[in-house]
Order: structure tokens, then sequence, then C-alpha cells
């Protein structure tokens, strides 16, 4: 009866280890699928890493199934492949996080604007209908909106003269009865002119995409990944919400990158830089040049630097905010003490959330050397979030939500292939980065701008040595 008990008892061990060694063999054919799929491993690791799991799987099945002389051996290797199977769910979870996180960013993204036609809060005007017949004034609106707007009913559209914020004085003053403004121009007036998004009221709005914006890369150009010098435009828009949406450049930085030689330089530009638009030949703020879409900010800056721009980045304000605040916060080094609109920062280091340091990187105002203290804060926002994100704790425990945080609040044009190629090549070569700063500097002068017509704007003036000199840095790191 004893031995029929043990009989039945080792079998009922069989198949449960026959059992464990299957799901076992399944989690890791899924952990080796989505390591292999995401396409970030040299293939020379590709091959010692398939090898390494054909052998090592084997090894454990067979430990595991196989009838040992001591019962041991099955323990140790039923610990082993329990221990494995959670590791490999655990890194399955991050590859995937990563593999969709990919597949959304790198994809080709059109931008978009919308068109407001905008009456007093009090107008009898409650619909588009309403308008019929009506002088209709506008300012830097495409032939194409245009057009939809007057399908819609009869409407005169008048093209205004003297600028965009005396159109908004206009319709506030009861000048005219209607105007028609992009949602950027309307996010303009509404800081031109007091209370005006108070006293307005938005009767109608029209979708416009803007064409062959987002494809920057020049096919010609030497200076790209594949050859490892290149540089890339990081512009931060001040706006929340939809990243496709136009909106003005806040945040400028030219990362010039050498794999070759492992160096990054960061080159800031002022927001309020007086520069040629590309695409219009007329002067205006660097920052204005979001308004047409980001192929022409990154068009622009190359006039004023003299270097090709292949790549862009783009990022908003919820892209800043939303990442700080999943890190837990961010260890921010300040050189002045200021208070800005809401908060307060200390000389040295200052823990920020989202907020506070959205903030930090947005102001001016606190500042004798303005804008010129801008850029520098903004540098320091970066360096504190890459730290956190580089702490391995931080990876640890927060990969997914970091990646969570970023999606839809962030935009390219490097295709995913081109990252692979680059994290391949790091990891080939685990030389160590050098990452060196330089801004651009200017003197604050009142000028029209051609995005705001006659009227006179902050503008800063670019100092001919500071952009001298920072064409140059950027030609020694290209050309080592």
């Amino acid at each position: 009866m004893e031995e029929k008990n043990k009989s039945k008892r080792n079998k009922k061990l069989d198949i449960f280890l026959k059992v464990v060694a299957f799901v076992y063999v399944v989690i890791t054919i899924i952990f080796y699928i989505s390591v292999v799929k995401l396409n970030l491993l040299p293939g020379i690791y590709i091959t010692i890493f398939t090898m390494a799991e054909i052998f090592f799987t084997l090894a454990m099945v067979i430990g595991l199934v196989k009838e040992h002389k001591t019962p041991k051996l099955n323990i140790i290797c039923l610990f082993i492949i329990l221990l494995l199977s959670g590791v490999y769910i655990f890194v399955t979870n991050y590859t995937l996080a990563t593999g969709n996180f990919l597949d959304n960013v790198f994809q080709e993204n059109a931008q978009t604007e919308e068109y407001y036609l905008v009456v007093k809060k009090d107008s009898k005007y409650e619909k588009i209908e309403d308008i019929a017949k009506q002088n209709v004034y506008l300012f830097q609106v495409p032939n194409d909106v245009q057009q939809e707007v007057q399908g819609k009913g009869n409407i005169s559209l008048v093209v205004a003269k003297n600028g965009l914020t005396e159109l908004g004085k206009n319709l506030i003053n009861n000048t005219v009865k209607v105007i028609f403004v992009s949602s950027v121009q309307y996010d303009i007036l509404g800081e031109e002119i007091e209370k005006f998004k108070d006293d307005t009221k938005i009767l109608y709005t029209a979708k416009h995409e803007i064409k062959a914006t987002v494809k920057v890369e020049d096919e010609e150009s030497k200076y790209n990944i594949q050859n490892g010098i290149f540089n890339v435009y990081i512009s931060g828009i001040d706006t929340e919400g939809n990243i496709s949406n136009v909106a003005r450049s806040d945040a400028n930085i030219i990362a010039t990158i050498n794999t070759n030689t492992h160096e990054v330089l960061l080159t800031s530009v002022p927001r309020d830089y007086y520069v040629t638009l590309h695409s219009y030949g007329a002067k205006d703020k660097l920052t204005h040049s979001g308004i047409y879409g980001i192929n022409e900010t990154v068009k622009t800056v190359e006039d004023l630097m003299g270097i090709d721009i292949n790549y862009y980045v783009r990022v908003n304000f919820t892209t800043v905010r939303k990442l700080v605040d999943t890190l837990g916060g961010v260890d921010v080094y300040s050189d002045y003490s200021f208070t800005s609109y809401t908060y307060s920062y200390q000389k040295g280091y200052n823990h920020m959330n989202g907020a506070q340091a959205l903030e930090f990187s947005r102001e001016r105002y606190s500042f004798a050397d303005g804008d010129n203290q801008r850029v520098k804060n903004q540098q320091h926002v970066m360096e504190a979030i890459i730290k956190k994100v580089l702490n391995s704790n931080t990876i640890l425990t927060k990969y997914t939500n970091i990646l969570n945080s970023l999606e839809g609040s962030f935009q390219t044009n490097i295709k995913q292939s081109e990252i692979s190629s680059l994290v391949k090549g790091q990891l080939n070569n685990m030389s160590s980065w050098t990452i060196k700063t330089n801004s651009l500097t200017g003197t604050g002068v009142n000028n029209t701008t051609y995005s705001m017509g006659s009227q006179l704007l902050y503008t800063m003036v670019p100092d001919r040595t500071s952009v001298s000199e920072a064409k140059q840095k950027i030609k020694d790191i290209m050309e080592k």
C-alpha cells in the first residue's frame, strides 16, 4: 500500500514539474520575442542572447523534469525557473511598454491649427449663419480656411491692415463685429489685451492641417544618424494638450551629437531672437515661427546658424509637467533667488514639482538678463530631469510611468530604426558621453514683427559675436 501511494505521489509530482516546465518555456519564448522585436540589440548580442537562452532553457527544463538520485536538483531547478520566470515577466512588461511607446511616437503626425470666428460675449450672434452678409476681419488666415468659412454662408472677409493686436482692440471697442483668427493668435490677444478672452466668445471653429511640415530631413545631407554626426532641434511649444497643434516655440535648443567622439553640445536660442523667417523673408521673433509649423522653425534656425538640422523633437507644457510629476519632482539649480507669478525660488538647488519646474523654465522678467537667463534656467531643468531619469532606482520603479507620461505630448520625425541604430551603437561602444552647453545672446529692442503687424514688440537682436562663436562650437563638434 505504501509503495502504491508513493508511486501516486511521484506521478503527481512528475505532472506538476512538466506543467511548470511548459509554462516556463512559454514565458521564455514570449520574453525572447519581445526583446528581439524591440530591435535595440546589436547582431552579435542577439546571437549570444539566442544561444544562451536555448542552452539555458533546455538545461533548466531537463534538470526540472528528469528524475535524479536526489530530489535536491529538481528543487534547485524549480527555484531557478520560478525566479527567472518572474524576471522574464518583469522585463517583458518593460519591452512591451517601450515598443508601444515607440510605435506611437515614431509615426508621421501632421500638424494642425484651429481658426476661430470670434465675437463679443454680449453679441447677438450665436452661430455662423447669424453673420451672413457681415464683414469679417482677419489677419494671416490661409486661403483654404478662408474658403471653408465663406462656404458656410455669404460672408465678406476683409484683411486687417494694422496688425493683430489692433484687430483685437477693434473687436473689444465694437469698431468691428467679427474677427477671424487662429487659436495661437487668439491666445496672443488674450495676453496682449486685458480680459480679452473673458469678453469674447468663439462662434465657429475651422480646423486646418499644415501640410509638408513634419518632414525636415534632407536625404542628401551627410549629417545624419547613419553617419553618427547630426543635429536635433528640440522645440518646447507654449501650449497644453494635443501635441499636433501648432504653437509658438517657447524653448529652442539645438542638440549637436557626434556618436564617434561621444559628445553632445546643447545650444540654446532665445525665444525672442529677431530672425528672418525662412518662407516669408520677413523679420519676426523666433518663437512666432512655430505658428507656421515646426518646419518653418527648423529652416529659420538653419538659415541663422548655417547648419543642417534633419531631425526635431517637439514637446509641450504637458510633457514637462507630467514628466516631472511622474519622477516625483526634480532638484533644479537656480542661479538667483526670485519670485515668479506663483512660486518663489531660492539660489541653489530647489526641489520642484511639474508646475514649479515649468514656471521656472518660462520666467524671464525677474532677471536683468531676461531671455538670456531664461535659456540657462531651461538647461538647468533639462539637466535635472536627465539626472533623475538616469537614476537606476527611477528606471526600475517608474519606467513604464515615464513612458506613459510622455505619450501624446511628444513628437519627432526620427525613425524608430534610427533610434535602434543609436542604441545598438552605444551598446557596441559603452564610452561615456561629454555634454556641453552654450547659449546665444543679444540685446533687447522693440521691433515690429511679421506675425503681429505694426505693433512694437520686445525682441532680442542677435549678438553677432555670440552667433559666430556658437557656429564655431557646433562646427568643432561636427568635424571631429
